[in-house]
């Protein structure tokens, strides 16, 4: 059904949502392939099988996904985690001064707030954002995996109070137009779509940014490789210069003043 499907990962994906429903471990189920399924185990797997040939994104059912080393809980509510984002929960271990605090603006899962406070217990964390929804799940997240973050729903710095020496965010940067894989079709839009050019969310986020962002304090962001330029650009208005640490997707800024 998967492989009709044009799902290219097919196998993979089905042994997945046998460990979802069997709760038995991958190596297990490759140990045990002449075992039946009971008829309620079956008929639940068919149904998740079936939502998959749909194109649901496979981490809406099996609710997990990897990041930075720590398993998250992810649904419809919140944008996946990807893989190139743990560059930025890397920088910002590196750069963010001792006992200082940071602020993961459009939190989402919570993934890179909770990743980096796992590996920098001296920070004070905040995250927010602006769904209500999203905010629960990061809040579970933190809780599962013990990590202290504080957590509010905020539209940006709205409800946000302080300086901060260290803000990370992965805001909405596809443009309104972008030509999207069904699967990512049923993400969350609010956490995808920025404009015609991507980046009207981050022009609101840079506008408030400059009171909230410590002297010399430190930014990291992430966008498509071909909107770079526009936002140096953006944040050089905003009073912040490039440092050395960038990567594909991900931007390093440090103000001036």
């Amino acid at each position: 059904m998967l492989r009709k499907a044009g799902i290219e990962s097919a196998r993979l994906d089905t042994t997945l949502l046998l460990e979802k429903v069997t709760g038995k471990s991958r190596a297990w189920l490759a140990a045990h392939d002449d075992e039946e399924l009971d008829e309620t185990a079956a008929q639940a797997v068919m149904k998740l099988v079936e939502r998959r040939a749909g194109r649901t994104p496979l981490v809406h059912l099996t609710n997990n996904r990897e990041f930075y080393g720590l398993d998250f809980y992810i649904n419809q509510h919140v944008l996946t985690p990807r893989v190139e984002t743990e560059k930025m929960v890397e920088y910002a271990i590196k750069y963010a001064p001792r006992g200082s605090r940071l602020i993961d603006i459009g939190t989402g899962s919570g993934a890179i707030a909770i990743a980096i406070a796992k590996h920098r217990p001296d920070l004070e964390v905040w995250a927010t954002d602006v769904s209500p929804q999203a905010v629960k799940i990061a809040k579970l997240n933190s809780e599962r995996v013990r990590i202290r973050v504080r957590i509010l729903t905020s539209n940006l710095f709205d409800s946000v109070s302080g300086r901060f020496e260290t803000v990370v965010t992965n805001l909405p940067y596809l443009r309104d137009d972008a030509d999207l894989m069904p699967e990512v079709k049923k993400e969350p839009g609010v956490a995808l779509f920025g404009g015609s050019d991507g980046l009207d969310v981050y022009r609101r986020f840079l506008g408030q940014l400059p009171s909230h962002l410590a002297p010399h304090g430190y930014l990291f962001t992430e966008c498509d490789p071909w909107q770079h330029a526009d936002l140096i650009k953006e944040t050089a208005a905003a009073g912040l210069k490039p440092i050395e640490q960038k990567d594909y997707f991900i931007l390093g800024f440090q103000k001036a003043l």
